[in-house]
């Protein structure tokens, strides 16, 4: 095997664990971590608050998903991901098993994975070019928004542009209400990026904490979330809401865009927060462990 393609498979394999899989349970330090993780996901589905004569709650369980997968890669992430989820159902049964929420949390732990590890790549170059990082968050944007548009469009009128009067009004509340979603998010991005526009590492932590608190928020809050709803009535019930556009539009997906409107800023604010305090913790045991991918 030449030194070129030594190289590409290392960098793959940290790239996909940050860690040599098997080191992370021959260190107290970062089982113990771990473990506190998995105790902070079982804290806030504790804590979470619902909304009352909605179909939702105010809670930040996907943020200790979120810092696993961050930590301990997108393998990882999916993995424990998929165990908080199982732990959570066990522990705190509210429902039956359902798998259209059952694959939220891996995917939302292989996520955080996948954008933390990039965000290491992109804070080692030796000349940082934040405008590229802006780029890529400006893209991801723009990507999803077009897919949550055409996807809500879609639901909320059954196929048919052509829907009833009210079904209209709906439609265009909820776009409404995304649009200045969306203009909030740009709004907190970039006050973000240029207050701290000194600090180039903690500027790059902080797009990449939002780009996934957002993109998080828009795949399975407003593009999948009303979708996974009604399904779920149905599965329970054996046939959908008598008027399932309209619980879908009123009970679940207008009021959700407002409360995300809320919590995504102060989401991404904490999970900011929680990655540049933890950092240093990490690094020092990472130095400490003998990483067979070096």
């Amino acid at each position: 095997m030449s030194d070129h393609t030594q190289r590409r498979r290392k960098t793959i394999l940290k790239f996909l664990f940050p860690f040599y899989p098997i080191k992370i349970f021959s260190s107290t330090k970062l089982m113990l971590a771990l473990a506190l993780m998995f105790a902070l996901r079982l804290l806030m589905q504790v804590i979470s608050i619902p909304i009352p004569g909605f179909v939702l709650n105010f809670s930040f369980a996907y943020l200790p998903v979120m810092l696993i997968g961050w930590y301990f890669g997108p393998i990882y992430g999916f993995v424990c991901g998929a165990i908080c989820d199982t732990m959570c159902y066990l522990i705190f049964p509210g429902g039956l098993w359902y798998w259209m929420y059952a694959i939220q949390e891996p995917i939302i732990g292989l996520i955080a994975g996948l954008f933390a590890s990039w965000c290491i790549y992109r804070q080692s170059k030796p000349k940082i070019n934040i405008g590229v990082d802006i780029a890529i968050q400006q893209v991801v944007y723009l990507v999803f928004a077009a897919a949550c548009y055409t996807i809500i469009v879609l639901w909320l009128t059954n196929g048919n542009l052509y829907a009833s009067q009210v079904d209209i009004i709906y439609r265009w509340l909820s776009l409404s209400l995304i649009t200045a979603f969306f203009i909030l998010i740009e709004a907190y991005t970039f006050y973000n990026v240029f207050t701290n526009s000194l600090n180039k590492q903690k500027n790059i932590t902080f797009i990449y904490t939002l780009v996934l608190v957002a993109l998080v928020t828009l795949v399975f809050s407003f593009m999948l979330g009303p979708i996974s709803t009604v399904s779920y009535l149905e599965y329970l019930n054996g046939t959908p809401p008598d008027n399932w556009v309209k619980y879908g539009a009123v009970y679940y997906l207008i009021p959700r865009i407002v409360v995300q409107s809320i919590k995504t800023p102060l989401e991404a604010a904490l999970l900011t927060s929680l990655v540049l305090v933890i950092d240093p913790v990490i690094n020092r045991m990472k130095a400490n462990v003998n990483n067979r991918w070096e």
